[in-house]
């Protein structure tokens, strides 16, 4: 992209952004998001930089990006402050800026994970071409409604292990799937596509052998948070591979780091929402004295919360 076009694509961002910085310079109170406001201009400052654009440019730019630093950092928010604006608008305006690899890695996880249960519920033996046999066995002896586990409440101590577990467990999926990116994206699509068979098969095998009043009242409080986190790692990591696929003007490496730094706040929200998924399961979701109805209603309130909150909040009026 050359100079002029960069300028003219950019120029009312900046004369906004100056016009904001201004007000608040002189105590007014302003309606824009100015730490994303900033955020652009700093991406936009070191594309001018990597593209050798003209001096007057870049001191432009530098001088606002000063200025604007000036004041977001003279008065620097508490930690608590800054937890609040990124978890109302800082992670779901994340996530709607990259919606279009968002909506991708949710066809790869979904459209597996539906398929396999609509498979395996018309033909309960393809669960083996996904899972072996031993596996099918342990997941049987689980939520058999028979089984002794299921007849008694877990102990509070074996609620806070298997809360770590959760989230070693739950944390190191996403992580791989978003770490996979690098393999120019190949690998996301596969843990994406694997990670869907599975949990697709899983839930159609035990659905279909009549297991599915133990699996669903223990799934839906806790799969909100923790599958839309797995798609979220996704988009994640096919952020990473797009960079190395189509680097565009900039070196593969220099694309990866920038992109890898772009897609922090997918990485810390999706992060946050699998402690509060593990949180869940270890402690709601096993829970014996719950009735199933129950379950149910809070598990379809959470659905709907998450997506109000990825989707609505954080907008600008």
């Amino acid at each position: 992209m050359n100079q002029d076009t960069f300028e003219r694509r950019h120029q009312q961002s900046w004369t906004a952004l100056e016009e904001a910085v201004g007000a608040m310079e002189r105590g007014e109170t302003v309606s824009m998001d100015f730490p994303a406001s900033y955020r652009r201009l700093c991406q936009h400052l070191a594309l001018a930089r990597h593209r050798l654009y003209s001096a007057s440019l870049i001191e432009r730019l530098n001088r606002l990006a000063v200025r604007c630093h000036r004041h977001l950092y003279s008065q620097r928010p508490s930690i608590r402050a800054r937890a609040e604006d990124f978890v109302i608008r800082g992670f779901p305006q994340a996530v709607r800026d990259q919606w279009r690899l968002v909506l991708a890695s949710g066809l790869l996880f979904y459209g597996p994970l539906i398929a396999a249960i609509a498979l395996v519920g018309v033909e309960p033996d393809r669960v083996y071409m996904v899972l072996d046999p031993m596996t099918v066995a342990g997941m049987d002896e689980m939520y058999d409604p028979a089984s002794a586990h299921q007849l008694k409440e877990r102990a509070s101590d074996s609620d806070l292990v298997m809360f770590g577990y959760y989230i070693r467990n739950n944390i190191g999926i996403a992580l791989r799937t978003f770490g996979a990116g690098v393999a120019f994206a190949v690998g996301t699509i596969l843990v994406l596509l694997y990670n869907g068979l599975t949990i697709g098969a899983v839930a159609g095998h035990l659905h279909g052998v009549g297991y599915g009043e133990t699996f669903w009242p223990f799934v839906i409080g806790h799969g909100s948070f923790e599958l839309t986190a797995i798609v979220l790692a996704g988009a994640a990591g096919l952020q990473l591979g797009l960079a190395v696929v189509s680097p565009g003007r900039r070196s593969r490496a220099l694309a990866l780091k920038e992109e890898a730094l772009a897609s922090l706040p997918l990485v810390y929200g999706f992060s946050g929402m699998l402690l509060v998924a593990a949180f869940i399961e270890a402690f709601w979701s096993s829970s014996k004295t719950v009735p199933p109805e129950v379950r149910y209603a809070v598990g379809a309130l959470l659905w709907v919360g998450v997506f109000a909150w990825l989707g609505l909040s954080g907008r600008r009026r």
